[in-house]
């Protein structure tokens, strides 16, 4: 739960770092892209850290019901 709890989060964090660079980016402001491009380096690997961890929880909790309903049909 604490795993799934903490991918959502962090995707989510991601996704708002994203979004916050895509709001700021200014072609004619230089200092604005590169805050933008600090949140996009940053903003990518957290999303997609949070996705895993997402991913990850929903198939170990997939396995894990798959073989407790094995044993108790044996």
């Amino acid at each position: 739960m604490l795993i799934r709890n903490l991918g959502t989060v962090l995707l989510g964090l991601g996704f708002v770092m994203l979004a916050a660079a895509a709001l700021i980016r200014d072609p004619t402001a230089l200092d604005a892209n590169i805050g933008a491009g600090g949140l996009t380096l940053i903003g990518i690997p957290v999303g997609t850290l949070g996705l895993a961890l997402t991913i990850t929880h929903a198939v170990y909790m997939s396995v894990r019901r798959r073989r407790s309903a094995h044993t108790s049909a044996s």
